[in-house]
């Protein structure tokens, strides 16, 4: 009877401490790893507005400014470029980048445009322009947290300088 009792104690010793070792080392929280994104991109062609000609040598970019965007399209002076294309020589672009659900506003993203070429095809203000991806057309496949590709597409008319513009 005594061989029991010592055997049953030894016995819940031990469970007791697997117990504690591998019972209670996985009482954490679940955490699930990813976020929704996808894919937004603005493609379209950037033209003068006057002439209606092609301009290449245009940055279209998304980007990063803390705080409100000024008034007039002029751009912050703190505006670093998240992600940017280059219009080619016919003025088309196409602007993608991956963000995710609280990167991005679907209702009202700015897309900055800029002239950094100089004065090779003239000169043209600086504007900002605010994309709207509600009513987007969606492609590609949707995968775990991957929702696909919202494609906008958007023509742009340019302003060109005039003397005495900043």
């Amino acid at each position: 009877m005594k061989k029991n009792k010592t055997f049953f104690k030894t016995l819940n010793l031990i469970l007791t401490g697997l117990l504690v070792i591998f019972g209670f080392s996985n009482c954490e929280p679940r955490m699930e790893y990813g976020t929704p994104n996808a894919d937004y991109s603005v493609k379209g062609k950037v033209v003068n507005k006057e002439d209606s000609k092609p301009v290449k040598g245009i940055r279209i970019g998304y980007g990063n400014y803390p705080g409100p965007i000024c008034m007039y399209g002029v751009l912050p002076v703190s505006y670093t470029p998240l992600a940017a294309d280059t219009t080619n020589a016919k003025g088309e672009y196409e602007l993608t980048q991956n963000f995710t659900l609280g990167d991005i506003s679907e209702d009202d993203t700015p897309v900055y445009i800029q002239d950094i070429d100089g004065d090779e095809n003239g000169l043209f203000r600086d504007t900002v322009i605010n994309v709207n991806f509600e009513n987007a057309t969606r492609s590609g496949k949707s995968k775990n947290w991957y929702d696909g590709k919202l494609t906008v597409e958007l023509d742009i008319e340019l302003i060109p300088k005039k003397e005495g513009d900043e």
